[in-house]
């Protein structure tokens, strides 16, 4: 393991909660800057995921360093929690030079990042997937299956290299043009800048239209439309079948699942179903949709009309300024423009599509350990580490259970205790000069400004506007069919799986993200209002409550 540093004057260790005490993996850890990522993975994580991780952080750095950018990430599992550690990867003293150096890579970077995405990446990516579609795992021999996972690793590994060459670039060029209009625009809000950057289409976007027009065929078909309103979302499937109509219906349902279901509630999670092998997520959206009368995409082409307002009004207010002060406007105004629908779109292609393939490999490998009697589920194999998993394979002898119910009873104890924010050593803030911490700060988000009480929480801004309405505090997607059309989803974070609720929520309210992030975007994409990063909501807010959300000023006020 590399040096773990993350070097700024008068480190400090962090004391462990009482109820959290960390035994380090090794000493050195334990002088490294731990963050536990609540945005992907709130929760206890399994043992396989922690093995994953550590493939996406060994993409992470080497994205990076495709730059010379002379940061490295470390992931760790704490009790059960997933950390990460971001740090240089070089002596202190080199790094200001370093970064120097690769300042005009990352700048092209921010120039050529979509043209890069559509030609290159996303292509190599689809070549990528079709490799795991090809095969007929049930076919495969033990030692062709043990042969493959090693090149899915290799796979996996790139996915995130090329999510991170293609992120950090993007991410720091809309970063940069928030800066830029603020500097040009000094009387207009932060969240103005991005009214500039709207009303682009991106896989998220389709995916709820393509809900959309389930809902309608849905709608159309009273024999559908009765049995979804009296069924609930898991016993949907079984029920369509007894019926022409409603197999036929299924059959539309499965086309869907088929190709925009390959994705599930988390992005780091693998002990987490896919919407193929339950797509109750999709059925819950379908019902919410069919009493809604506004189409989604009307008012997302409305959005696009207002921002080349917008953008017209910006380029007139400028068009005495230094033709360079112009031409950088223009740049990292295209710039901005690609991020909102890379964000999306790389998140369908990498994130989503990476973990269900990765997923559905090791359930083949579950599913051989439960036939020898080794494990008693295929899912099972998720509390086992690849490397552990694949001896058991080639160990039909060696019985599993005692450690997968062991490690099981483990995550189920520390899922009942807070994990602290950060862990380690504390190093102080970057510096805040520093382009690449700024954006990454606006994606994870700030701290809260205030500590939240029983009648007020602050969290960051994220996408404008100011709604009253009642609060539907929702903490899984499992859950998210109870919110209703016009009420406020509030949950501690949303994945892309999350978007098509967008549509019915009135608001949205996250206790993770920045104005960078996942639900920001999606929730201005849909000209919903959003707090992000209020931390503790969902213990204040009552499900049911009357709340206010000033997505304007990242304030979430409880009203009743």
């Amino acid at each position: 393991m590399s040096e773990p540093v993350h070097a700024m004057p008068a480190p400090a260790p962090i004391p462990a909660p009482l109820d959290f005490p960390i035994e380090w993996p090794a000493p050195e850890m334990a002088m490294a800057f731990w963050v536990q990522d609540r945005m992907h993975m709130p929760n206890p994580s399994s043992p396989m995921s922690s093995w994953l991780a550590e493939q996406f952080a060994a993409g992470f750095t080497s994205g990076l360093g495709s730059y010379g950018v002379p940061l490295g990430v470390q992931t760790t599992r704490l009790n059960t929690y997933f950390y990460m550690a971001i740090g240089p990867t070089v002596p202190p003293e080199m790094m200001p030079e370093l970064m120097e150096k690769a300042a005009p890579n990352l700048m092209a970077g921010v120039g050529n990042f979509w043209q890069r995405w559509e030609s290159e990446w996303l292509p190599e990516l689809k070549r990528g997937w079709a490799e795991f579609s090809a095969l007929d795992y049930p076919k495969l021999s033990d030692q062709e299956l043990l042969a493959f996972v090693a090149r899915a690793r290799n796979l996996y590994e790139r996915a995130w290299h090329i999510h991170f060459e293609l992120l950090v670039p993007a991410m720091l060029g809309t970063s940069t043009f928030q800066d830029v209009y603020a500097g040009l625009f000094p009387d207009k809000s932060e969240l103005d800048a991005y009214r500039l950057l709207q009303g682009f289409d991106s896989m998220s976007l389709e995916a709820g239209r393509k809900l959309w027009e389930l809902s309608r065929v849905a709608k159309a078909d009273a024999t559908v439309r009765v049995l979804l309103d009296s069924t609930s979302a898991r016993d949907v499937p079984a029920a369509l079948e007894r019926s022409a109509e409603g197999r036929a219906f299924l059959t539309r349902v499965n086309e869907y699942t088929a190709f925009y279901g390959r994705r599930s509630e988390t992005v780091q999670e693998l002990d987490s179903p896919s919407w193929t092998e339950d797509p109750s997520p999709v059925i819950d959206n379908i019902k919410a949709y069919i009493g809604q009368g506004d189409d989604p995409a009307v008012a997302h082409q409305k959005l696009a009309t207002e921002r080349e307002r917008h953008v017209a009004a910006a380029r007139a207010a400028i068009a005495n300024q230094p033709a360079e002060v112009r031409g950088q406007f223009e740049g990292l105004l295209a710039a901005g423009q690609s991020f909102t629908r890379v964000m999306e779109d790389h998140n369908f292609w990498i994130d989503q599509r990476s973990l269900h393939e990765v997923r559905h490999l090791c359930l083949d490998i579950g599913r051989r350990l439960q036939e020898r009697g080794q494990i008693r589920a295929a899912a099972d194999v998720f509390m086992f580490r690849m490397e552990e998993a694949t001896s058991l394979l080639t160990s039909p002898s060696t019985d599993g259970k005692t450690t997968v119910g062991e490690r099981r009873a483990e995550m189920a104890w520390w899922a009942k205790i807070s994990a602290p924010p950060v862990a380690g050593t504390d190093y102080g803030p970057p510096p805040p000069e520093d382009p690449i911490a700024k954006a990454i700060g606006r994606f994870f988000g700030a701290p809260p400004t205030a500590a939240p009480t029983r009648t007020e929480v602050t969290g960051n801004a994220g996408s404008p506007g100011k709604v009253t309405g009642i609060a539907r505090v929702i903490l899984t997607i499992a859950d998210a069919g109870r919110l209703g059309e016009g009420e406020i989803l509030v949950t501690p974070t949303t994945a892309p799986p999350w978007t098509p609720f967008f549509a019915t929520a009135a608001a949205v309210v996250t206790e993770t993200g920045g104005v960078l992030s996942h639900c920001a975007i999606v929730a201005r994409e849909y000209g919903i209002p959003a707090v992000v990063g209020a931390a503790g909501v969902t213990a204040i807010v009552k499900d049911g409550a009357r709340i206010e959300v000033d997505g304007d000023k990242g304030v979430v006020r409880m009203l009743s």
